[in-house]
């Protein structure tokens, strides 16, 4: 049923029980005429206006039942002609008022009655109790029903931004994997690619056919890890698998061999023993990675030099630098490579510093021995 529909049926069920009590009070009186039939109606279609005037019905209803008494119309008590104003002001949330005016209006009701000679037991041991006890009813009905619909709508409230965040949490979830899979695809296959670039200059500019078949053979070699790595994004993609492999500080010497046979000289020292967490020893590979792989695109450099060592007790030091000059100033912005460097360090709990130095460029990462995060 519709609030518009309910509001008609209400007013009907009011006019109905008023007219009735109407009818019961004339029959044992003189009779009045149609005037408190009309009364009656002029009650009942005030519910229509119950929703968004509540107040304004309870008061012209008070003010309907004085009158109808001031006409000396036959008694029909007090409860029946404002038990649905009161009901309609307290589910508005108009408590206070519905019980003022319905103290109100049953005071001098009793009074009236009390002055016009009726007994004072029967008025005030039956009619005042029992009138007081179904307007108390009419107020807690109304009040509970208004305190159930705010329930049921801060429930609401509740479950839509419950989902509201679950769908945000999911988009945030899809967003750091992807995050997390243009980091991987950037540092393993970007680093890939530079080697088989380099190599492609050396082949090109060998002057013997050893030195040039060598140079083509790393080529394809890196091109091999190139596929490898994409066809493992992929099957992790198409999986429930959640990690790449991403390697480990045992993995960061294979990472000079490829400059190291194209000419560079290289200088590696990462020491032994430094007990880091699987997280932050993947964060130093792809560190290491990417920092070579920009020296290898960016730099005219000539040596290279990696160094994964203790720093204190509980963190570990990665640098590397080489001895070229920055193809770009370095006040240039930074492209994704050290955008996800960062991220990555970050992540772990450690800081970044990337410069160029009179020497060259030099990265330099602290990194917790456990991921922080």
């Amino acid at each position: 049923m519709t609030p518009r529909a309910a509001d008609i049926a209400l007013a009907l069920a009011v006019t109905g029980v008023i007219s009735a009590a109407v009818a019961a009070g004339q029959a044992s009186t003189v009779p009045a005429g149609p005037l408190p039939y009309l009364w009656a109606i002029c009650l009942g279609a005030l519910m229509l206006l119950r929703r968004t005037a509540p107040v304004l019905v309870l008061v012209l209803t008070a003010l309907g039942y004085f009158a109808y008494y001031s006409a000396g119309f036959p008694a029909i008590g007090v409860a029946v002609p404002i038990a649905a104003a009161v009901y309609s002001a307290a589910e508005a949330g108009h408590l206070r008022i519905a019980i003022v005016i319905a103290l109100t209006v049953l005071t001098v009701s009793t009074t009236y009655r009390l002055l016009i000679g009726q007994s004072t037991g029967y008025v005030l041991g039956y009619e005042l109790v029992g009138h007081a006890a179904l307007i108390a009813a009419v107020v807690a009905l109304g009040s509970s029903v208004r305190a159930h619909r705010a329930l049921r709508e801060r429930t609401d409230q509740v479950a839509s931004l419950t989902a509201h965040q679950a769908i945000l949490q999911a988009e945030g979830r899809t967003r750091a994997e992807r995050l997390r899979l243009a980091r991987e695809l950037h540092d393993s296959i970007g680093h890939c690619l530079a080697v088989a670039s380099l190599h492609t200059n050396v082949a090109r500019e060998a002057n013997s056919e050893t030195d040039r078949t060598h140079a083509l053979r790393l080529v394809r070699e890196a091109v091999g890890e190139a596929m490898t790595q994409l066809r493992s994004t992929v099957t992790l993609l198409r999986s429930s698998a959640s990690e790449l492999d991403s390697g480990t500080l045992a993995d960061i010497p294979r990472l000079v061999d490829a400059p190291g046979a194209a000419g560079y000289k290289v200088e590696l020292d990462v020491a032994e023993d430094l007990s880091c967490s699987a997280t932050v020893e993947a964060t130093a590979f792809r560190l290491v990675q990417e920092a070579i792989t920009n020296t290898l695109r960016h730099a005219d450099a000539g040596a290279i030099t990696v160094r994964v060592v203790a720093e204190g007790e509980d963190r570990i030091k990665v640098a590397v630098s080489d001895d070229g000059v920055p193809a770009r100033p370095p006040s240039c912005p930074a492209g994704h490579g050290l955008a996800g460097m960062r991220e990555r360090v970050e992540a772990v709990g450690g800081s970044l510093e990337v410069r160029a130095t009179a020497d060259g460029w030099q990265v330099t990462a602290l990194l917790p021995k456990e991921d922080r995060s």
